[in-house]
């Protein structure tokens, strides 16, 4: 069945991240363009925030309308945790490599935590959301550990 309500929510959110990521694209092109060609992790991240961003926002239109939105759904919320996870990595790193590497890692140890808390109040309101609560969480803490903490941390 079609979610309006889904789709609009999840469509205002993404084009905000968007423009953020955007944003720190443009700024660190004009203030310190070193920091993308220093690192290409990073940098990649940065760049293949915004598309799947996009694409998730696109995914989430469908909900609006069509009648079968499971696929789009599951193609919206993965390319939304990618997108996401690597908008988040991009402003860690940079937090942990220009104010204090504490700091990066407080930064990556709070969106941990706060995932968490997040996914425990919704599972006490619906004990059904225990797997998917586990899957996304478990996918998102992982792409920041290995693409956002690693990376800050010198690991690779």
């Amino acid at each position: 069945m079609p979610e309006p309500e889904k789709a609009t929510s999840r469509i205002a959110m993404n084009s905000r991240l968007i423009a953020v990521i955007t944003a720190v694209f443009f700024l660190i092109i004009n203030l310190k363009i070193e920091i993308l060609t220093q690192n290409g992790l990073l940098a990649l991240q940065l760049v293949l925030a915004i598309p799947f961003l996009f694409t998730s926002t696109l995914a989430y239109s469908k909900l609006g309308y069509r009648k079968e939105t499971k696929r789009w759904n599951t193609l919206g919320w993965i390319t939304f945790i990618i997108g996401y996870a690597f908008m988040l990595n991009t402003i860690g790193v940079l937090v942990g490599r220009y104010v204090d590497v504490l700091f990066g890692v407080l930064f990556f140890l709070a969106n941990w935590i706060l995932t968490i808390i997040y996914s425990l109040i919704d599972i006490s309101y619906e004990k059904s959301v225990i797997k998917e609560r586990l899957v996304k969480d478990s996918f998102f803490i992982l792409i920041q550990i290995f693409f956002g903490l690693f990376i800050l941390l010198g690991v690779f």
